[in-house]
């Protein structure tokens, strides 16, 4: 009884020492350390030293219910809670003084990647009230206490870190410095950091490419990372719509993404508007308020937004929010 009292106390006493070791007292740490030395050419010491500084501890529990656009979690949010949140006076008040102040970097941003303005402003917006709210958690710990920990998503931060510490090294930034929201995810754009390497562009052309402190980069960036997935200059985004009872198989809950195109639905029977030509693909979505639904027809720009946030309920913020905006600016001229 005393040997088993023994061993129950040393393994209690392990878990909990276990809780404020750093990161590199764990095998697969050092597997991930060693993986970076030999294919990227990190210098062995330095990432020790820097992995070193970071605890593998509960990590920070109260994150997991929070989301890159808001404190709360949206999952299970009716639309009219979700719009309430993100399409507000006060967001489209500082989204027209943010345009006004930043009106040549959007003009241009349109004119080379054919995103419009007020999707542009509308996503910063949303993502962090123009750069108001960039996220407070230290990224280099979240991404490590993600990619070594619990999450079932293990292997995908495992890649997040990687493109971090890349991201770090290409532009002389400091990655026990980095702060950004509680997925990660970085800077005005909330880019997490794969996307960072890949979408981030230089846009007022100072040699350095920067979403932390530079709107002008912020700017080209979304505008970049929506024509990367295939935005579609001036076509529309979405329209409400009615369909019957037999009709309402045809609506995903989910993301749907447009395949098939207007004169399919039309073959099936539902009443597409007469200005929406045959070929333009379409796909049809629902959303719940509490006491009511919406159905509204969706087109390929629509679908591109989700590529930004996997979510219907973002991107119909995301177009809500910017018809808002265009209309206050353009009031404004």
């Amino acid at each position: 009884m005393k040997a088993t009292l023994i061993a129950l106390l040393l393994f209690v006493n392990t878990a909990v020492f276990a809780e404020v070791l750093p990161s590199t007292h764990f095998k697969s740490v050092q597997a991930f350390v060693n993986e970076m030395v030999q294919t990227h050419g990190f210098n062995k010491s330095e990432l020790q030293f820097i992995f070193s500084k970071i605890q593998l501890t509960k990590v920070d529990k109260s994150m997991q219910k929070k989301t890159s656009t808001g404190t709360r979690s949206t999952e299970k949010m009716s639309w009219e809670k979700y719009r309430s949140i993100f399409v507000t006076e006060g967001r489209i008040d500082k989204g027209v003084i943010f345009w006004q102040n930043n009106k040549q970097a959007l003009e241009n941003a349109e004119s080379k990647y054919g995103v419009p303005s007020a999707i542009i402003v509308a996503i910063l917006g949303i993502e962090t009230n123009y750069g108001k709210v960039q996220g407070k958690y230290p990224t280099l710990k979240t991404l490590i206490g993600k990619a070594f920990g619990t999450s079932s998503r293990r292997n995908f931060y495992q890649k997040e870190l990687e493109s971090f510490l890349l991201l770090a090294r290409e532009n002389t930034l400091p990655p026990l410095a980095i702060k950004g929201s509680s997925a990660g995810a970085l800077g005005y754009a909330q880019f997490i950091p794969s996307s960072y390497r890949y979408y981030a562009v230089d846009f007022d052309n100072d040699f350095r490419v920067d979403l932390f402190n530079n709107t002008h980069d912020a700017i080209g960036s979304i505008a970049n990372y929506l024509a990367e997935h295939n935005w579609q200059k001036d076509a529309e985004i979405a329209k409400v719509t009615e369909l019957d009872k037999t009709q309402q198989s045809f609506i995903q809950e989910k993301i749907s993404k447009p395949i098939k195109d207007a004169q399919y639905w039309r073959e099936l029977g539902l009443e597409i508007d007469s200005t929406i030509n045959d070929d333009v693909k379409l796909a049809f979505i629902r959303l719940h308020d509490d006491q009511s639904m919406q159905t509204w027809l969706t087109f390929w720009n629509f679908y591109a937004i989700t590529r930004y946030n996997h979510d219907n309920h973002y991107a119909m913020a995301v177009y809500q929010l910017s018809e808002q905006l265009k209309q206050t600016f353009t009031s404004t001229i």
